[in-house]
């Protein structure tokens, strides 16, 4: 243990010395959250609208829908409700079971706390087009909104993108710092050197892997703490829990990045497969935007990427106060991909 403990320190050593790799690891991330938080990407200028038909009347939701100023989502009303609660909606529409155009049934809106200029011009809009609808019956007594004022989390696009960027953060300096760094150490020599040394080897791959698990529980805090201290992140979650998470994540991107050292003889043969790798998962993991908009099969296909489940596990965790066992899919599907990265890893990784 003495000794793991002295290639602990040394491969800790031989990370800060590389300026670069501290520059990915810890800055970068913060540098892209800090960026980002300058883009009102909330709403786009849109009113979020939840609707609830209890009725088998559709006229009223098909009079909403083309309209452009609305972003409109259907669902069950305890589902629209937790949502709103949420910040993701600016307004609820309940419309009750006998609701008719040319009746007098009242129809509920729930409106969010937090948002009043969103719920004050979704409310006028929603006015006018159920007036319209009755006029256009030549019916003159209108329908009346009863509304009720829902206290929300109120939730901003910081609390949407920094789990993905420490998800990011932690597939990057995996995948790339082990890849570039091994591929380095390979072609100077340096592995095949500490072979012929009294040293297991896998001592040499255990102080590795330790360090860098150990800058990933690191980078979480660094990164949580900077999102509530400067960026107004509404964490509710288990800091531990996050570490879980992280681990299985990190564990995930290492493996990957030593099955790449070592099929790789030099940086120019590592830097386009880990690319190709990383870049498909970095746009369609929901990082930076929901996947919601993603084509179908797009959507399905992405629901088993590893940077995925440790995008939304983390996110859960982090702005929905979820725990290990709310994440447990999540939770599965990283660990399955450790088993298999581990494997590939180890048929894969070469000393020389």
């Amino acid at each position: 243990m003495r000794l793991k403990i002295k290639l602990m320190a040394a491969s800790f050593k031989m990370f800060i010395r590389q300026r670069e790799a501290i520059i990915w690891t810890l800055l970068l991330p913060l540098f892209m959250v800090f960026l980002f938080s300058f883009v009102k990407f909330d709403g786009l200028g849109h009113v979020a609208l939840g609707i609830v038909n209890h009725s088998q009347d559709t006229t009223l939701v098909n009079a909403l829908r083309p309209i452009q100023a609305l972003r409109i989502s259907e669902g069950s009303e305890d589902d629209e409700l937790v949502r709103l609660k949420k910040g993701d909606r600016a307004l609820v529409l309940v419309i009750p079971p006998s609701f008719q155009p040319l009746g007098q049934d009242s129809v509920a809106l729930y409106l969010n706390a937090d948002k009043p200029q969103e719920t004050q011009a979704g409310k006028l809009i929603l006015q006018r087009a159920l007036d319209e609808l009755i006029f256009q019956q030549n019916h003159l007594p209108r329908h009346a909104f009863r509304t009720e004022l829902v206290n929300s989390r109120n939730l901003t696009y910081i609390d949407f993108l920094l789990p993905g960027i420490l998800a990011m953060s932690i597939m990057q300096s995996g995948v790339f710092g082990v890849a570039f760094g091994f591929v380095i150490l390979k072609k100077r020599g340096i592995l095949r050197r500490l072979l012929v040394t009294p040293m297991k080897t896998s001592d040499f791959i255990f102080a590795q892997v330790a360090t860098r698990l150990l800058l990933l529980m690191t980078q979480i805090l660094i990164m949580v703490g900077a999102g509530m201290l400067f960026f107004q992140l509404h964490f509710i979650g288990s800091l531990f829990d996050m570490i879980i998470v992280g681990v299985l994540g990190g564990v995930i991107f290492l493996s990957i990045g030593f099955a790449l050292s070592g099929i790789s003889k030099s940086e120019d043969q590592v830097a386009p497969l880990a690319n190709i790798i990383t870049l498909p998962m970095l746009m369609l993991s929901g990082i930076f935007f929901s996947r919601s908009n993603l084509p179908g099969f797009a959507h399905v296909i992405t629901n088993f990427f590893p940077l995925t489940y440790l995008a939304d596990g983390l996110r859960s965790i982090a702005i929905e106060g979820a725990t290990l066992a709310d994440v447990f899919p999540q939770l599965i599907g990283l660990a399955v991909w450790c088993v298999i990265t581990l494997f590939i890893a180890i048929k894969a990784f070469r000393w020389e």
